[in-house]
């Protein structure tokens, strides 16, 4: 931190000692901001102010979305994935899959990185953005079953009156109220036509979200640590403030959160689209941000220009799949999930962004794909595409080229945003591919934060990413679950996309550097390596696979298949002395062989990996040569 952010953050400090916000029950937040105003009046505008279509929706998103409020009702609810049972209402402090619960006490006592109370704070901090209240809000909004509203009622009074301003767990983060601000208002319009609460119930819920606005406003995101939650945080505020009666208070939310939101959009978004903290999990999350942040007011031109190249950058790296390479940090967030469980974020969200913004939108798979876009303005997205042509991205650091068989992501960029760099990982000159349109050569993921230190730092590390290694260190320093000390510098050298030629360069490993080479031409993806030595040491290379394929040592080399299409994998350069392994993953030990396809799982995937020394090749600028053949099924 720099020193102007350390006196910043002292000087919270002592405000929050000196003159801490009011410890008023919420009902008296809404009389002291809102001394004449009925709750029930603002109520009854929502439905023009935040226009919803549930008739748009399509019957099989329909059933499912019903599906998964009918399961709550019975306590059944996903947790990342995990099937988990909720109490009636939740124990909100709960982690639900340990069992294991966080202290009641003052929030400013409460350390969130701490693991040994109830494992990661994200799986308690999930259940309270609240994403359950919200899908019983949608089934009453779809059905008009007055047993969807009234246990969303029961459950979001029940969290208002068990987690007091300044207390417990979800007090620690300014992110977390920004999230709830939202799913809380959305759900407030989708009970619209429930009998109203009585007056002081009216006053409570709306005066929960103003305390949440007044959080926010005193623990705004500071300089290194201003990321998407700055934006998030910053979009909260805009969007209350437009939204909830104007009064001094909502005018000065809007005004600095649309001014936060401006700014951000030109700091944390290269002007190429691609997002400067180098993490394409959070490119979804953050355009729910934008896009809920400014349906109630235009948004500035140089904003909208951002976010179409973004959405176009998207269209770009996804293949025919619909996957999309998963660099950087991934923790399925999302803001206001409309959409039901099967959504894909990156085009349930792009669709709907792209429709706002009035470009072309990624492709649509499924129904699903446009829950989003039915939900918020009552008819789907244009069909959309993929964009399949070799592109540049100078200021975010990719390369992506295509031919006819082949789409391959090239990194050259920076480690991430900021002195932080917080969501970004070891792997530069590292090489994303995919084969006739799925995915062959992966990034391992993410799979943990704050929970499990060792597989964090393990799955961010150079290891996990198909580049090389020297001496078993990452190109960058690891000091903390979201720090980085020494930061390796990567660069573009040379870029030829008629020829399908990148080459890139970094320092991660000075006096040594890494110098590679991609050369897509045909059916053959080459990557080359070149190395100019000073102290040398040990190379290894780890190239991970994704879990479809079947990767098996042949004569010369490697063949990789899926059961349709198949890689031949062939090498040369390399000295004679050097080690070979196929590993997949196994035991509880953080190692190479590890997928994560989402936050919090990580299953088996083969990594081929290749290891000798530098003296064995006996000059000082070697070149290995790793050739990847594109073959049909039956010549394998």
């Amino acid at each position: 931190m720099s020193l102007q952010e350390i006196v910043v953050r002292t000087a919270r400090m002592l405000r929050e000692r000196v003159a801490p916000l009011p410890k008023e029950p919420p009902e008296q937040t809404w009389q002291r901001l809102y001394p004449r105003h009925d709750p029930h009046a603002w109520l009854e505008q929502l439905t023009a102010r935040l226009p919803l279509h549930p008739n748009a929706i399509s019957e099989p998103e329909r059933t499912r979305l019903l599906q998964e409020a009918d399961a709550l009702l019975q306590g059944r609810w996903q947790l990342f994935g995990y099937p988990v049972q909720l109490d009636d209402p939740p124990r909100w402090n709960r982690n639900y899959l340990l069992g294991k619960e966080w202290m009641d006490a003052p929030a400013r006592q409460i350390d969130y990185r701490r693991t040994d109370v109830a494992g990661g704070v994200k799986y308690v901090w999930e259940l309270s953005r609240h994403q359950p209240i919200l899908r019983l809000a949608q089934a009453y909004a779809l059905t008009g079953d007055p047993r969807y509203a009234q246990t969303c009622l029961r459950w979001w009074l029940d969290w208002i009156e068990r987690n007091p301003r300044g207390w417990g767990i979800h007090w620690t983060s300014a992110l977390e109220h920004a999230v709830r601000m939202f799913v809380w208002l959305y759900t407030l319009r989708l009970l619209q036509a429930a009998p109203s609460p009585q007056r002081v119930e009216a006053a409570k819920l709306l005066g929960a979200i103003l305390q949440h606005g007044e959080y926010i406003e005193r623990h705004l995101s500071l300089d290194s640590s201003a990321n998407n939650h700055l934006i998030g945080e910053a979009a909260a505020l805009a969007f209350a403030g437009a939204l909830l009666p104007d009064c001094p208070t909502t005018r000065r939310w809007r005004q600095k959160g649309y001014a936060i939101l401006e700014r951000e959009a030109m700091r944390q978004f290269h002007p190429d689209g691609v997002n400067a903290e180098q993490a394409f999990g959070y490119l979804p999350f953050v355009w729910e941000f934008y896009l809920h942040g400014y349906r109630l007011q235009p948004m500035p031109d140089a904003v909208a220009e951002r976010l179409r190249k973004s959405v176009e950058f998207v269209r770009n790296v996804m293949d025919a799949s619909g996957y999309v390479p998963q660099v950087g940090d991934e923790d399925d967030g999302t803001v206001v999930p409309l959409w039901s469980e099967v959504g894909n974020r990156h085009r349930v969200v792009g669709r709907a962004l792209a429709m706002a913004l009035g470009c072309e939108p990624p492709p649509a798979f499924s129904e699903s794909d446009d829950a989003l876009c039915q939900w918020l303005s009552g008819r789907a997205a244009p069909p959309g595409s993929r964009l399949t042509e070799s592109r540049l991205y100078p200021e975010g650091g990719y390369a992506v080229l295509y031919t006819a068989t082949w789409q391959v992501l090239f990194d050259a960029g920076p480690l991430g945003l900021g002195s932080l760099a917080a969501h970004g990982h070891a792997d530069a000159l590292s090489v994303w591919a995919s084969l006739n349109g799925k995915p062959l050569l992966i990034d391992a993921g993410t799979y943990a934060y704050h929970e499990d230190p060792d597989w964090r730092d393990y799955f961010r590390g150079t290891a996990a990413h198909n580049t090389v290694q020297m001496d078993n260190f990452n190109q960058s320093e690891i000091l903390g679950a979201f720090l980085w000390g020494r930061k390796a510098h990567a660069y573009f050298e040379y870029i030829d996309l008629d020829t399908g030629v990148a080459e890139g360069s970094h320092d991660g490993y000075v006096p040594d550097w890494h110098i590679r080479t991609m050369h897509l031409h045909g059916d053959t993806l080459e990557v080359r390596d070149r190395w100019i030595l000073d102290a040398g040491g040990t190379l290894t290379w780890h190239w991970h696979f994704h879990p479809h394929w079947v990767i098996q040592h042949v004569e010369h080399g490697w063949l990789a298949s899926d059961g349709e299409s198949a890689c031949l994998i062939t090498v040369e350069g390399l000295p004679a002395d050097v080690e070979v392994h196929l590993v997949r993953g196994e035991g509880d030990t953080p190692s190479v062989g590890w997928y994560s396809p989402r936050f919090g799982h990580r299953i088996p995937c083969t990594t081929l990996r290749v290891r000798c020394h530098t003296g064995a090749f006996g000059v000082d600028e070697p070149t290995v040569v790793w050739r990847f053949h594109s073959r049909s099924h039956q010549s394998s």
